[in-house]
């Protein structure tokens, strides 16, 4: 943060629980809880008179989440979820030809190509790290989109984007990320892994409110496709509300149809304020450094690790005899872990060896 302060001292959570669970949920630091409560004492002593504050700090955490994932300002817009996002990228896309996705993905990067695409090629990850072949094999000339997760959320395996991006952009096809596993973790620059398009959350890894979502298009894009949904905030001069104003904007901003989730963004601002500070970089590799400490203590206790070695990020998944039970005994004993068919634990760079081990006491051996 710049000052001195201990960012784990910044996480109440620290008092109840372990808390080793932010692939589903992170829990909000101060300096995200202060930054929301400031929108809203402004919103309740000032409304209206603080709009121009209000749209100053929207475009401030414009240009700070675009220097997060290397894009312009000019090509970022606030969605309210990473599912918005991909709807809104797989509604504008023609539908006649195929698009490449995954058989690990979350539902929200799986239903709505299923729906529109009577084509859809799924690649079966299979165990252990992902080879851009497997994506080859099943894009062609008539691929509209690759649509994959940086990192998955059951297995926690990171993808080799920049290769597979190379293979699409080979066949005409845009390459459509789902972020939401990744973003905040580990760093993602959408210029350097050839990303077309990228959908992100802010709940998990970026450390944020519920219901604001980053999502990137790039400008050479942008003009290709018409916004599913257009209003007020999508046009150019939006504060011109004549019926005969009807140019969208020229940037990203045409996807945001009316009024946002000023403290969600506000909070989400503030956290990537946070983490730009410390480093990408630097946060990369404090979760690499825990979440393989973590792969390490599993295994010398017996624990077989579906997480690969090497391609990951902050998602340590591990087989048990019954995962469920296992995840709800752990709960009573205040550790906050997930079963998504194994159990799946996810460290934070605020997380520490000592919450790894008294995970590992609590489960003892295999």
């Amino acid at each position: 943060m710049g000052d001195g302060v201990d960012i784990r001292d910044q996480f109440d959570i620290t008092e109840n629980y372990t808390y080793l669970n932010t692939a589903a949920t992170s829990p909000l630091p101060r300096y995200v809880v202060s930054e929301v409560e400031s929108f809203l004492d402004s919103h309740a002593r000032y409304a209206e008179g603080a709009w121009d504050l209000w749209v100053e700090k929207v475009n401030l955490a414009r240009a700070r989440c675009a220097a997060l994932i290397g894009c312009r300002p000019e090509e970022v817009s606030f969605l309210k979820n990473t599912g918005e996002g991909l709807n809104t990228i797989c509604s504008m896309l023609p539908g006649k030809g195929n698009v490449v996705t995954t058989n690990m993905e979350f539902p929200s990067n799986f239903l709505p190509w299923r729906r529109k695409y009577a084509d859809l090629r799924v690649v079966d990850l299979g165990a252990g790290e992902v080879s851009p072949d497997d994506f080859e094999r099943l894009i062609d000339d008539d691929t509209e989109a690759v649509s994959f997760s940086e990192i998955t959320y059951r297995t926690g395996a990171r993808l080799p984007t920049r290769e597979i991006s190379e293979i699409a952009h080979e066949h005409g096809a845009i390459v459509v990320s789902d972020a939401v596993q990744a973003l905040g973790a580990v760093r993602v620059d959408v210029g350097e892994l050839g990303i077309d398009v990228l959908c992100c959350g802010s709940h998990k890894w970026l450390m944020s409110p519920f219901g604001v979502g980053m999502f990137h298009i790039s400008l050479e894009l942008m003009d290709r496709y018409d916004p599913p949904f257009i209003g007020w905030f999508s046009l150019e001069d939006d504060e011109d509300f004549s019926l005969g104003n009807t140019r969208l904007a020229s940037s990203a901003r045409r996807f945001e149809i009316g009024n946002l989730n000023y403290p969600g963004i506000m909070g989400l601002s503030r956290s990537v304020e946070v983490m730009m500070g410390r480093g990408t970089d630097v946060i990369d590799d404090e979760v690499t450094i825990l979440s393989e400490y973590l792969m390490e203590r599993l295994q010398d206790n017996g624990y077989g690790v579906v997480t690969p070695n090497g391609a990951h990020g902050g998602i340590v998944s591990f087989r048990a005899k019954d995962p469920d039970t296992l995840v709800k005994r752990l709960l009573k004993e205040r550790i906050v872990v997930s079963c998504r068919g194994d159990v799946r634990v996810s460290t934070h760079f605020w997380n520490n060896k000592d919450d790894i081990d008294t995970l590992i006491d609590a489960l003892g051996g295999a």
